[in-house]
């Protein structure tokens, strides 16, 4: 006999503040406001602006900011409530009932909230990262005071605010150029995530998200920037290209659609496919999307390994249909996973036309990537890393310049009594890096042999050519001794400078 019958009553309770809390700590900055912007769109908003709020030059919160629909004062207690999950629509963006919550207390100590419906008063809510389910009703006038105040380029006769209050992840530096660092840094990030998570809303032109800064003492916001579309998938199509190809795939006895890609490495340059100016190849693999919201921006989820060889590829996947009960997206809306069942099919699923198997356009991809390869033009020539170098970065040369006639150069640390922060090892073929600077360098005295590698790839940059011949001229000496000299320079004016910021430091303290 089951359990069930041993039951003699259900209870609905709330959660218990511990657990509210818990909620959300997988987010990042960027995808708690993306979090935002999903409300922001099931309210039926045209216009978003999300406002960093700068008062004498720190940062001291966070609103976005939307001509949606509004919410009366039951909406609000529903938005606000951890115990209540609102029926959401089959369009909608919201899944969880969790994100306005947990977004925003992720990052911040408070939540206020302040909306305006057709026809209705004005309400607001707060609560606070301590007590989550402890629910504050805002006075209305103050809350009518909010929103009369707010100063946008767009109606706002409904919508509503969202207020971040007490941020705990922004800087803290009183430092006004890391401010200016960190605040143009966040930006452009919120830029960059924002535009390639709603790509397909912004470019349909249902969607505009400005960013501006709100100067708390002159009453001002700066010049909005404009989050453009950034499509993942936005190569310029090359003529008799066979890509994009449909994916057909079968799951619970219904058919499936889905679309592969295969970059054009020569437009491997385009902010597109570098997402976040990041290799584009670190982004190969499955873009799926929900209601046109992109979840996931690339990865195999198990499907297959990352390697170089794929990393032209990307297939879109729309969760609808059939594939929908077989995805448990994460609560950050920032990744998911599929089910046996799930990728069984896409394992098995077939592309158009030919029919031929997922594992087949993957072999057709990187035979592709191979032959554009060959005719790619390479005018650097430089010597190939050995030890001291990961196997992703001897790959990346290998991709980017073409190996020097010359056996590979080792890059090491080792303890060095004299005070060059680099030796120059002709006959062991090895650049020796002295491990006094290595906290220096790197900022972690650890024991990762292949470490730096930002360090590393600029001193075979610099150094390769000494390593192409067996012999060094009285030139080729002279220009040794000059690097080295710099080179020892540089480390005495950064360590200087640390010293003098930890006196600066303990002063403060």
């Amino acid at each position: 006999m089951g359990e069930a019958a041993h039951v003699t009553r259900f209870r609905q309770t709330a959660p218990d503040p511990s657990i509210a809390k818990a909620v959300g700590r997988h987010h990042t900055f960027e995808t708690a406001v993306a979090d935002l912007v999903d409300n922001s769109l099931d309210a039926g908003a045209s216009r978003v602006l999300v406002r960093f709020l700068e008062t004498s030059g720190a940062v001291t919160g966070l609103q976005v900011i939307d001509d949606g629909c509004g919410m009366d004062s039951d909406q609000m207690d529903s938005a606000m409530e951890y115990a209540l999950k609102r029926a959401y629509g089959q369009s909608d963006q919201g899944h969880f009932g969790l994100g306005l919550k947990a977004a925003s207390l992720s990052q911040a100590d408070t939540l206020n909230v302040y909306s305006r419906k057709f026809g209705t008063l004005a309400s607001g809510r707060t609560i606070g990262a301590a007590d989550p389910t402890l629910i504050g009703d805002l006075d209305r006038d103050h809350v009518a005071g909010v929103l009369e105040g707010i100063r946008v380029d767009f109606p706002l006769s409904n919508g509503t605010v969202v207020e971040w209050v007490g941020p705990r992840t922004f800087l803290s530096s009183h430092d006004q150029r890391d401010r200016s660092q960190w605040l143009d840094q966040r930006v452009t990030a919120l830029r960059t995530h924002l535009g390639t998570v709603f790509h397909r809303h912004i470019a349909s032109g249902r969607i505009t998200i400005n960013i501006d800064v709100f100067d708390a003492f002159y009453g001002e916001s700066g010049i909005p920037r404009t989050v453009s579309a950034l499509d993942p998938f936005g190569y310029h199509r090359l003529p008799n290209d066979r890509f994009p190809a449909e994916l057909s795939f079968s799951v619970d006895g219904l058919t499936g659609v889905a679309e592969a890609h295969v970059w054009p490495a020569a437009q491997a340059g385009l902010p597109e496919f570098r997402l976040g100016g990041r290799p584009g190849g670190l982004a190969q693999g499955f873009y799926f999307y929900r209601n046109d919201r992109l979840l996931q921006m690339g990865g195999w989820n198990t499907l297959t390994v990352h390697r170089a060889e794929l990393e032209y590829v990307r297939i879109a996947v729309d969760i609808e249909g059939p594939l929908e009960r077989h995805v448990t997206i994460n609560p950050e809306k920032a990744g998911l996973e599929i089910d046996a069942d799930a990728k069984a099919a896409l394992l098995d699923a077939r592309v158009a036309p030919g029919g031929e198997s997922l594992r087949a356009f993957l072999a057709a991809a990187e035979a592709r990537r191979r032959e554009s390869r060959k005719y790619e033009k390479r005018p650097v020539e430089l010597v190939r890393p050995g030890r001291g170098m990961s196997a992703a970065m001897r790959t990346a040369f290998d991709e980017s310049v073409e190996g020097a006639n010359a056996h590979p150069i080792d890059i090491r640390w080792r303890i060095d009594a004299t005070e060059s922060p680099v030796h120059i090892d002709l006959e062991n073929r090895t650049i020796w890096l002295n491990s006094t600077y290595r906290a220096l360098i790197t900022g972690v005295d650890g024991v990762d042999n292949e470490d730096a590698p930002l360090l590393k790839t600029m001193l075979v940059m610099l150094y390769s050519r000494y390593f192409e011949g067996s012999y060094l001229g009285s030139r080729e000496k002279a220009e040794l001794q000059a690097w080295d000299q710099l080179l020892t320079a540089a480390v005495r004016e950064e360590s200087a400078r640390q010293e003098k910021e930890l006196r600066n430091d303990d002063e403060r303290g």
